[in-house]
C-alpha cells in the first residue's frame, strides 16, 4: 500500500474509533475531506461499504456525498463489487433521498446535451445496475426512460432491464424482442419476471422457443418463477442439447431452481466435454452450497464455534503484522490534526 494512502488510513481510523468520545473526531474528518480528498475517499469507503450502522459512518457519509470524484468511485466496477456499490449506495440515499436522481442525471440524457459531463458507457452500466438494486417505482423513468433505445449496447441492454422492471408491460417488451443485440432482448423478458397475466405468461412461453440461448433461458425461468411445474422438464430435456450454448443455460437456470434433481443433474454437467458447461455448472453447484448455507439451521451449527474462529484470526492476523513490519515506528495520531500535515510531509518525501 501507498505509505500516504497508509497514514489517512491511520488517521481515518482513530477518527471513527473515537468518534463518540472526542469532539476533535470530525474536524479531523473534514480536513482530510479538504486536504487530501482522493486519499480520504479511498479510504473513507473501507468503512463505508459495510452494512454496519453508527454515528461515525453517517457523519462520514456526509462528507464523502460530497466529494466530487464520488460519482467515478460508485460507478467504477475496478472500485468494488456490485454488492458493496449497492450498500453504498443506500448509505447515501439515508442521507440525500434525491441522491438516486441526482446518479441519474449524471448518465447521458435524452438530448445528449450532456455528453462532456456525463458518465461514459462502463460507469453508466454500473450506475444502471445500482439504481435497479435500489431505486423503487417509477420516479427516475422521465430521466432514464429513452436510454433502452441508446445507440450503446451495453448501455441499452441494461436500460432494458431498469425500465422493463418498471413498467411490466408484455407489448413494451414484445416491441424490445425485435432488437438485434441479444442481451437487450433477453433483458426483456428478464423484466417480466413475477409477472403473473395472461399476455404475460404467453409471451414468455412464446420466447421460451427461441433461437438465442438467453432469451430462452430468461423465458424458462420466469415461467419457473411463476410456478410451472413442467419447466423442470424441459430444462433436463435442455441439459441433454446438442449446443453446449444451451447445455450451459440449462446449468444456469438448475442452479436457480435447486432441489436435488437438479444438483444431481448439475454434477452430471460438471463433466461435461464443454469447458463453458463445466464452469456454469460448477459455479451453480457453489451458489446451491451457499444457499444452504445460509439457512437458519446451518447459521446455528456455526454461532457456537464463531467465538473461537474470530480470536483466532485476530491472533494470526496480528502475528502476520508483526512478522511483516517488526521495526514499524508508530505514528503520533492527534485527533485536531495539528501533526497531520507534517506527518504527510515526511511520508510524501519518503515516497519520492
Amino acid at each position: 500500500m501507498d505509505s500516504s494512502q497508509s497514514l489517512v488510513d491511520t488517521y481515518l481510523d482513530r477518527a471513527v474509533e473515537e468518534f463518540d468520545t472526542n469532539h476533535l473526531a470530525p474536524r479531523l474528518i473534514r480536513r482530510l475531506a479538504e486536504d487530501v480528498p482522493g486519499l480520504f475517499l479511498s479510504s473513507a469507503l473501507r468503512h463505508l461499504k459495510t452494512t454496519v450502522k453508527s454515528n461515525a459512518l453517517r457523519f462520514l457519509t456526509t462528507v464523502a456525498i460530497r466529494q466530487e470524484a464520488m460519482f467515478e468511485y460508485l460507478t467504477s466496477p475496478h472500485a468494488s463489487s456490485r454488492d458493496n456499490a449497492v450498500n453504498l449506495f443506500r448509505r447515501f440515499l439515508d442521507i440525500d433521498p434525491s441522491f438516486d436522481v441526482k446518479l441519474a442525471e449524471r448518465l447521458p440524457n435524452r438530448r445528449e446535451s450532456n455528453l462532456l459531463d456525463a458518465l461514459d458507457s462502463i460507469h453508466t452500466t454500473r450506475a444502471l445496475d445500482i439504481l435497479d438494486q435500489t431505486s423503487r417505482g417509477r420516479r427516475l423513468l422521465p430521466i432514464l426512460g429513452h436510454l433502452p433505445g441508446y445507440r450503446d449496447n451495453r448501455i441499452s441492454a441494461k436500460a432494458t432491464l431498469f425500465v422493463g422492471r418498471r413498467i411490466q408491460n408484455p407489448l413494451w417488451t414484445r416491441k424490445q424482442l425485435v432488437q438485434p443485440d441479444q442481451r437487450v432482448r433477453a433483458n426483456a423478458v428478464e423484466s417480466l419476471w413475477g409477472l403473473d397475466s395472461p399476455a404475460a405468461v404467453d409471451l414468455l412461453e412464446e420466447c421460451a422457443g427461441d433461437v438465442n440461448n438467453r432469451v430462452l433461458g430468461n423465458s424458462l425461468l420466469g415461467l419457473h418463477l411463476l410456478g410451472r411445474s413442467e419447466v423442470e422438464r424441459r430444462v433436463f430435456a435442455l441439459s441433454e442439447t446438442g449446443k453446449y450454448e444451451f447445455r450451459s443455460t440449462a446449468a444456469w437456470i438448475l442452479g436457480k431452481m435447486s432441489g436435488e434433481e437438479c444438483i444431481h443433474r448439475l454434477t452430471l454437467l460438471v463433466k461435461d466435454d464443454h469447458p463453458q458447461v463445466r464452469s456454469t455448472a460448477l459455479r451453480a453447484l457453489i451458489e446451491i452450497r451457499r444457499a444452504i448455507a445460509r439457512t437458519p439451521q446451518a447459521v446455528a451449527a456455526r454461532a457456537a464455534h464463531a467465538d473461537a474462529e474470530a480470536a483466532a484470526r485476530a491472533v494470526e492476523t496480528a502475528l502476520q503484522s508483526i512478522q511483516e513490519d517488526p521495526g514499524r515506528t508508530a505514528i503520533d495520531v492527534r485527533l485536531d490534526g495539528a501533526s497531520f500535515g507534517a506527518a504527510y510531509t515526511v511520508v510524501r518525501s519518503r515516497g519520492r
